[in-house]
C-alpha cells in the first residue's frame, strides 16, 4: 500500500468521477452533468492552492482511494478539513480507509474537522470509529443547524490527538 500526494489531476480523474456518482445518491442534484463539471473544475484548485492537498491511496499500483483536504470549515474557525474522502467499492472495510485517514492526520498537525451528511450512514459510522480510535476518544461530535450532519472535531499535535 502506498499513500502519496497528487502530482497531476489526470491521476485522480477516473476515481473522482466514480466518487461523484457515489455521492450523488446523497444529494438532490438537478443537473448532474453541470454538477460534475463544476466539481472537476474545483478539483483543479487542489494543484494551484497551497492550502489544499490530495492524497492518493494505491494498492499494487492501482488507485483505490483518495483524501482531499482543505480549509473550508463548517464547525471550526481555524484548522483543516477532510473535504472529500473515498475508497473504491471492493476495498472498503479492509482497513485501507483508516490507514489513509491516519496518514493524512499525521501530515497536518493542528485542528481538524470531518463533516459528514446524515444521509451517508456508512460514512458516519466509519468516521466516528476512525476519529475515536485515532484520538483515543478525545474528540467532539457536533451538530449545526446550517448543516444536515455531524462534525467530528479534534486536534493533532505530532503523534497525539486531543479535544479542541
Amino acid at each position: 500500500m502506498i499513500i502519496a500526494q497528487i502530482e497531476t489531476i489526470d491521476e485522480i480523474k477516473p476515481i473522482f468521477r466514480e466518487y461523484l456518482k457515489y455521492m450523488s445518491r446523497f444529494f438532490k442534484i438537478d443537473n448532474y452533468d453541470l454538477w460534475c463539471k463544476g466539481a472537476l473544475k474545483n478539483l483543479q484548485l487542489y494543484l494551484i492552492k497551497e492550502d489544499r492537498h490530495v492524497y492518493l491511496l494505491k494498492k499494487s499500483d492501482v488507485l483505490i482511494g483518495f483524501a482531499m483536504i482543505n480549509k473550508h470549515l463548517r464547525f471550526n474557525t481555524k484548522g483543516v478539513a477532510v473535504a472529500e474522502f473515498y475508497i473504491k467499492k471492493g476495498h472498503e472495510k479492509k482497513g485501507y480507509g483508516r490507514k489513509l485517514a491516519e496518514h493524512v492526520f499525521a501530515q497536518l498537525p493542528g485542528n481538524w474537522e470531518v463533516a459528514v451528511t446524515l444521509k451517508n450512514s456508512s460514512a458516519l459510522a466509519f468516521w466516528e470509529h476512525v476519529v475515536s480510535s485515532y484520538t483515543h476518544g478525545k474528540f467532539i461530535k457536533k451538530r449545526k443547524p446550517s448543516f444536515s450532519g455531524y462534525g467530528f472535531l479534534f486536534n493533532v499535535s505530532g503523534q497525539s490527538a486531543s479535544v479542541l
